[in-house]
């Protein structure tokens, strides 16, 4: 086992900490009632040291916009030191190293304050299976859990646009013309997808989505992320 990984590690690769992840993966809150326009969310992304929160991957940063009445309220960022490695192939990607991070809240810390910040809304992700997955493992490794229902702004595209093949972030911004300022960058991927799920929440409502129970039902949403979450 690598050094710095320890104990905590150990305990989410048991057989106990996996069945945790699973039985969190089927656990959706109730569906807010009310035109989906008209509800609060919070669209935000994660960064991490890989993409298995299910074998040990943890949390290095938060980054999250709150809409209200569709337009951009409020922002939220936060660094996370993980207690551990990160991989040399996981920097590349995103930026963050130990030295950047050094100081940095640990997970429990870091996502209460996620959890006061996105009080009473909605959570909205792009492939959300991930980014719950990683919560509920930070959850089984101490940190508060988050109680609102979740969205996946991927699932909802595809069920817009089932022709298309390309679904990524980068795909749909793409072709919506959003500019993703600080790509891989948990505030600046956060920010494109808030820009991208009011877009889709307007098509979506012309296509007579009543409220988030219809739009659940129609995307087939809380399968969809229960059997995405299988992958992380």
């Amino acid at each position: 086992m690598a050094k710095g990984i320890g104990d905590w590690l150990r305990r989410a690769l048991t057989p106990d900490g996996q069945a945790f992840l699973q039985a969190r993966a089927h656990f959706h809150a109730p569906w807010p009632t009310g035109p989906v326009a008209a509800q609060p969310y919070v669209v935000f992304d994660l960064e991490s040291t890989g993409l298995k929160p299910s074998r040990g991957d943890a949390l290095l940063s938060i980054g999250a916009v709150r809409l209200h009445d569709a337009a951009p309220v409020a922002e939220f960022q936060t660094l996370v030191e993980p207690g551990r490695d990160i991989p040399a192939e996981s920097t590349r990607y995103h930026g963050l190293t130990a030295e950047i991070l050094a100081g940095a809240p640990r997970a429990p810390e870091a996502i209460a304050r996620f959890r006061d910040f996105a009080e009473g809304a909605v959570l909205v992700a792009h492939s959300a299976a991930f980014d719950r997955s990683l919560l509920f493992m930070e959850e089984h490794r101490g940190a508060p859990p988050l109680a609102q229902p979740f969205l996946c702004s991927l699932i909802v595209s595809r069920w817009l646009d089932p022709q298309e093949a390309d679904h990524s972030l980068d795909g749909l911004c793409g072709r919506e013309g959003i500019v993703i300022a600080g790509r891989h960058e948990a505030l600046g991927d956060a920010r494109a997808t808030a820009e991208l799920w009011v877009r889709l929440l307007a098509r979506a409502g012309a296509r007579g989505v009543a409220d988030l129970s219809d739009l659940a039902r129609r995307t087939r949403m809380e399968a969809q992320m229960a059997a995405s979450a299988a992958h992380f």
